[in-house]
C-alpha cells in the first residue's frame, strides 16, 4: 500500500471509530452459489449486547457452555448445544471489553477503571479493583493470576483470588492514539501486551521482569497520524511463536522465547489475526482477507471480494475461515484457495457485537439486538 493510500485509510477508520451514525453504506455483496447450507442453530435473547466497540466484547466457548458478559452488566452461562441459560448475574457495573473465565469465576474491565470478578454459582460479586484507567480489552488467566492493560498504559498483574495487584509497568503513550488496547497472553511463564507505543513486550508473570522487547509498529512520518502505531489487535501465539500486528501496516511472527524477529509482512490492519496449524488469515484495513503461511509469512492466497465491508476478526469455523462484515453477513471462505463458500445473515441484518468463536459443531456470534446466535452446517 502507497503512502497516501495508508492515510487515507487510517484517517478514514478514526473517522470511522468516532462516527459509526455517518458511515458509508457497503458495497454490493459479490453475486455467489452456495456451496454450504449455512443454518441458524438456535438464537437466545440476553439483556443487553456490547459497549462502543464490538471488538472489546468476547465469548469464552469451554466446558460446553459460552461466558461472557453484556454492556448492561449482566454475566451469562449458555449451553453450546441449544443455547439454553444455564446461569446469570446481573450487576451493577457498566463493562467495557469482554470476559476473562477460571472455573466457575468470570472476570470483566468497566468505563470507570474497575476490574470485577464474579461468581455465577454463588450469583455474587467477588470482589472489585480500582486501576489507573478505563479497560478496552479483556484480561487474561493463567496460574492464579490476571494481565490487564488500561487506556494509560498501564499492564497489571494481580492475584486473581483477591484482586490485590502483585505488579505493574508503565508503558508511555504516543500524543495521538487509536482508541483501544490489545488483550495480554500469558503463556509459558510470560506476560505479552502490545501497547500504543507499536511495541511488543514479553515480562515474567512471577515478578514482571522484561524479557524481550520488539517494536513491531515503529513510528514514522511528519504529522501524527502518520506516525500511529498501536498494537490493538487481538494477538496470537502458536507453537512458540507470537503473532502481532500493528494499525501502521506491519505484521510480524516473534520467537516466544526470544523475541527474534521469524518473519514479517507489510500488512496495515487495526483487527487480530487467526492461526491455525501452518495457516495464518489476516483482514487488512480495506477489508481484503490475506492467508500467509505461519512458518515464513509467504502468501497462501487473497481474497478481495468483501473490500470496504468493515471485517472484524477472523475465526476459523470447520473447514472454512469466518469473518464478518458490518452488514450482519457472515462469509465462509475456503482455507485452501480463500474462495467465498456462502454468505448468511448472522441476525437480522445488525453487524458484531462480539468477536466470533466456534467449536467443532458451531459459530457463535453476539449481535447488537441483544441475541446470542449459533450458526451450524
Amino acid at each position: 500500500m502507497n503512502k497516501s493510500l495508508f492515510l487515507v485509510v487510517l484517517f478514514s477508520a478514526l473517522v470511522i471509530q468516532g462516527c459509526s451514525n455517518s458511515r458509508p453504506a457497503l458495497p454490493d455483496l459479490p453475486a455467489l452459489d452456495a456451496k454450504v447450507n449455512l443454518k441458524t442453530s438456535w438464537r437466545t435473547g440476553v439483556d443487553g449486547n456490547f459497549g462502543e466497540s464490538s471488538e472489546r466484547f468476547n465469548l469464552v466457548a469451554e466446558d460446553d457452555a459460552l461466558f461472557f458478559v453484556t454492556e448492561k452488566g449482566t454475566v451469562y452461562e449458555l449451553g453450546q448445544e441449544k443455547g439454553k441459560k444455564k446461569n446469570t448475574l446481573s450487576t451493577e457495573f457498566k463493562p467495557s471489553s469482554g470476559v476473562a473465565r477460571h472455573g466457575d469465576t468470570l472476570f470483566f474491565g468497566t468505563y470507570d477503571a474497575k476490574l470485577v470478578a464474579v461468581s455465577l454459582a454463588n450469583k455474587s460479586v467477588l470482589w472489585e479493583k480500582s486501576l489507573s484507567s478505563e479497560v478496552l480489552s479483556e484480561a487474561a488467566y493463567a496460574a492464579g493470576k490476571l494481565a490487564v492493560q488500561t487506556a494509560d498504559g498501564w499492564l497489571s498483574v494481580l492475584d486473581a483470588e483477591t484482586g490485590d495487584i502483585l505488579w505493574r509497568v508503565k508503558e508511555d503513550l504516543p500524543s495521538l492514539t487509536v482508541r483501544g488496547t490489545s488483550a495480554p497472553i500469558i503463556v509459558d511463564g510470560k506476560v505479552i501486551a502490545g501497547f500504543a507505543s507499536g511495541r511488543l513486550k514479553a515480562f515474567s508473570l512471577q515478578g514482571g521482569n522484561l524479557l524481550w522487547s520488539y517494536e513491531v509498529g515503529k513510528p514514522e512520518g511528519r504529522y501524527e497520524i502518520e506516525r500511529l502505531s498501536d498494537i490493538d489487535g487481538r494477538l496470537v501465539v502458536s507453537n512458540g511463536v507470537v503473532y502481532a500486528v500493528a494499525y501502521n501496516g506491519t505484521l510480524v511472527a516473534l520467537s516466544l522465547e526470544s523475541g527474534r524477529p521469524l518473519w514479517q509482512r507489510s500488512i496495515a490492519s487495526s483487527v487480530g489475526v487467526a492461526v491455525k496449524g501452518e495457516l495464518l488469515i489476516a483482514v487488512d484495513m480495506t477489508s481484503k482477507v490475506i492467508a500467509l503461511n505461519a512458518k515464513n509469512g509467504t502468501e497462501v492466497w487473497e481474497n478481495a471480494d468483501l473490500v470496504e465491508r468493515d471485517l472484524i476478526s477472523p475465526e476459523f469455523f470447520r473447514d472454512y475461515v469466518a469473518v464478518m462484515d458490518r452488514a450482519g453477513y457472515v462469509h465462509l471462505l475456503d482455507l485452501n484457495s480463500g474462495e467465498i463458500a456462502v454468505h448468511k445473515v448472522a441476525d437480522n441484518k445488525v453487524p458484531p457485537g462480539s468477536r466470533m468463536v466456534a467449536n467443532d459443531k458451531q459459530l457463535f456470534i453476539l449481535t447488537p439486538n441483544s441475541n446470542v446466535t449459533a450458526l451450524s452446517y
